[in-house]
């Protein structure tokens, strides 16, 4: 059974995008911050996909200090990916850690974010073109608490600021949604280009 996993970490030689792509027997999926300051809580955004094992072996293995979770991914806006394994995906990726609202369970985060929240996600005048909801299932490292992490595929730029920047009553609704179920303040967000790499078998 495929299951996910996602890594941060820092690179500081500039070597995160060369070892992602050397691991061939896994999918895996790296976003990287346009902007050269990249947060210490999300300096990169690693996804894996694979059996749970190889999954487990190559976090082991990680050469750069790093955090790990176990996911459980949910897709309800997906692009038809058209370029080819390694190729930057067109557009720009908005990538946040999410911690829920004191107070509020798992469960309750979860029914929720997936839920009424997703459905305001896409209800957007300008929409998302990939919508990667990853519920954190366990950790596979020391963490800070994370509860899940969203990323937020646009076609430009231009696309993603304008979601929020044009249509502020959308803006406001989804932002007052969000406090039902998220600890705001403590998320962090990056803008960041993706890359794709199929895994060998495929």
């Amino acid at each position: 059974m495929l299951r996910k996993a996602i890594v941060v970490s820092r690179d500081p030689e500039g070597k995160l995008a060369s070892h992602v792509a050397s691991l061939d027997r896994l999918r895996r999926a790296l976003s990287l911050p346009l902007a050269p300051e990249r947060p210490d809580a999300l300096p990169s955004f690693c996804e894996l996909w694979g059996e749970e094992g190889e999954l487990q072996r190559a976090v082991a293995s990680w050469p750069f200090p790093a955090r790990a979770w176990l996911v459980a991914e949910h897709t309800p806006v997906d692009y038809q990916r058209s370029w080819p394994s390694g190729m930057p995906s067109p557009g720009v990726r908005l990538v946040s850690n999410l911690f829920r609202r004191p107070g509020a369970s798992r469960r309750e985060f979860e029914a929720h974010w997936l839920g009424p929240h997703a459905r305001i996600a896409w209800s957007y005048t300008v929409p998302v073109w990939r919508y990667s909801q990853n519920v954190v299932v366990r950790a596979l490292t020391e963490h800070d608490g994370e509860d899940g992490f969203v990323g937020m595929h646009f076609r430009t730029l231009e696309e993603l600021e304008s979601r929020w920047r044009d249509h502020p009553d959308e803006a406001e609704r989804g932002a007052a949604d969000a406090a039902l179920f998220l600890d705001v303040p403590r998320s962090v967000s990056i803008r960041a280009r993706e890359t794709v790499w199929d895994a060998s078998s495929e």
